[in-house]
């Protein structure tokens, strides 16, 4: 599976992605990928996590990682008390003990949680328990049975329904899949009750047998058909059913005749399968070298796509943490003399993508500027489950409370204000909670500018561009990478955004989507730039060139301010 994917990637994608998709591959073939995410779970600008194409190897690296230290674990309580008593014990321990660490890991490092294997222990253990007592204490026939498998199938299906991308995980939630699933094996095949029946009709048992494979083999196949055909849900359904049938043949050829060998001494097995995983690691790390940018472009040049992408410089100042902390890191940026007044500038990644055209516009006005930045969070006075951790998003209410807290005290004349238009509230909250957030800032005489939201694009701009292409695009826009903006903008925020502007005093809506897209459509190359350096992000230099527009926005806002400070 890893190999074949990454050939079809090397023909299908353009080399940064095939180089990042290689560098996963090799760590999902040393059965690492859950360490690789983890690893990865620093920079807020890297790609999704979930456009990897082997991001779905992490559950597999769980197992195997657990396979490995629990036969020393039970050696350990076997040697040091002896019997099945111990073993017994052991399980008890971990099951509860891994449970209530899982409870607070779940809060504390929602990504590790999430991804480490001694976060799951017990998981494995209720497993384990179910094999060792089963027999003793359960009877698997009759009435009992049967109530076992209807309330196992019943707890994993409720938990397929209710748990989402809003539920803490792992945490109390995954009680329902774990304890349902328990509950099917006490039962047993031989309940005799519906349950066991439907399951061990044919159709069932045939998609059973193969779903190992077809796990393996349907997450490339749907990341491939969302990355080539990202506004197509028909081909992301086409992709997942071929993987069916690949899964099939797969099965049939390579994973069961594998099964059933029994050629060779198991060490001999082992060496080769070893052996195997650590060739498969060389190739992908060699398809990663071929297709990663030089780390020295005197040597071997950047492809010209990627050495346009740019990010704003405010980010190598160090004013923003992400979710690792909530601390406040107000970023002065002196562009007028100490004598000049000063702006305030507060938003996530998304407000933050203007910095190079506010730059230019408070230079020009004559004006300092003081930058607040977190990203990912929004500025809606409400709290939200953000999806990326897992977990409901604390450090911004805590960070944005303690910014508030700040332009109170500097009594800023002037504020500018922008975020993201993804975040999960509906319409109601985005208005109320925009509301309330302008409304703590705003005091009589202070200019408040509200950026709305730019829009994101249904494909990675530059990775669009890069494909079949080696150099830059020659005309002035791409129509393979352009969609017009009614289709994504976000419409109804920014309706909501205009009515909570307009309920404050003193404070003025700017068209972000307008100025980032003009002649309503939003394009990934445009007058020879480009555009968006992601989905979503402005590259820095095109945001640079939009200055003299926004310019013509804020300017009256600055002169408003700057006569009231006379």
């Amino acid at each position: 599976m890893v190999a074949t994917t990454l050939v079809v990637a090397t023909a299908l994608l353009s080399p940064a992605e095939v180089a990042r998709h290689a560098r996963e591959a090799a760590w999902a073939s040393a059965w690492a990928t859950n360490l690789f995410q983890v690893a990865n779970d620093t920079d807020y600008f890297a790609s999704a996590r979930e456009t990897g194409l082997f991001l779905h190897t992490w559950s597999l690296a769980v197992e195997e990682q657990f396979y490995l230290a629990w036969p020393l674990v039970l050696w350990l309580a076997w040697k040091v008390a002896g019997g099945d008593r111990a073993l017994r014990w052991t399980l008890a321990l971990v099951l509860v003990g891994g449970f209530a660490y899982g409870l607070y890991a779940t809060t504390s490092d929602p990504v590790a949680a999430y991804f480490l294997p001694h976060v799951r222990a017990w998981q494995f253990a209720t497993g384990a328990i179910v094999y060792l007592v089963g027999d003793t204490f359960v009877p698997r026939s009759g009435a009992w049975a049967s109530a076992l498998a209807t309330a196992g199938i019943t707890a994993i299906l409720g938990g397929a329904l209710l748990i989402g991308d809003s539920t803490p995980y792992p945490g109390s939630a995954a009680l329902a899949p774990t304890l349902g699933a328990a509950a099917l094996l006490l039962a047993g095949p031989g309940g005799g009750g519906i349950v066991s029946r439907t399951l061990a009709s044919r159709i069932p048992t045939a998609i059973g047998r193969i779903s190992y494979s077809w796990y393996l083999w349907h997450w490339p196949a749907l990341v491939l058909a969302a990355e080539l055909a990202p506004a197509d849900g028909r081909a992301r359904a086409v992709a997942v059913a071929a993987s069916l049938v690949v899964a099939a043949i797969a099965f049939h050829c390579v994973e069961d005749p594998l099964r059933r060998s029994r050629r060779g001494p198991p060490r001999m097995v082992v060496l080769i399968g070893v052996m195997a995983s650590l060739l498969l690691v060389a190739f992908c790390s060699l398809i990663h070298r071929s297709h990663r940018e030089p780390a020295d472009p005197e040597i071997a040049p950047a492809h010209p796509i990627v050495a346009q992408i740019a990010v704003p410089e405010i980010y190598a100042a160090g004013c923003d943490q992400w979710y690792h902390s909530a601390a406040l890191t107000p970023c002065r940026i002196e562009l007028a003399g100490e004598s000049a007044p000063t702006a305030v500038v507060i938003g996530d990644s998304i407000g933050l993508q203007w910095y190079p055209a506010l730059v230019d516009t408070f230079r020009t006005g004559g004006w300092n500027m003081v930058v607040l930045t977190k990203s990912a969070c929004a500025m809606v006075d409400r709290p939200f489950h953000y999806a990326r951790i897992r977990r409901e998003y604390t450090e911004c209410a805590r960070w944005r409370d303690a910014a508030v807290e700040y332009i109170r005290a500097a009594s800023p004349p002037v504020v500018v204000v922008g975020s993201s238009g993804t975040y999960p509230f509906d319409v109601a909250t985005w208005r109320a909670g925009s509301a309330d957030f302008l409304r703590r800032i705003a005091v009589p005489g202070r200019r408040i500018a509200v950026l709305g939201p730019t829009p994101s694009l249904p494909f990675d701009a530059p990775s669009c561009l890069m494909r079949g292409r080696d150099g830059l695009p020659l005309g002035p826009e791409t129509d393979d990478c352009a969609v017009p903006l009614s289709g994504i903008a976000f419409a109804e925020v920014e309706g909501a955004l205009r009515d909570a502007v307009a309920a404050t005093p003193g404070a003025t809506y700017i068209d972000g989507a307008a100025i980032a897209c003009p002649d309503s459509r939003c394009a990934a190359w445009r007058d020879g730039q480009l555009v968006f350096r992601d989905t979503q992000h402005l590259n820095a230099a095109y945001a640079s060139a939009l200055a003299p527009r926004l310019r013509a926005e804020l300017e009256p806002l600055l002169k408003g301010a700057a006569a009231n400070r006379e």
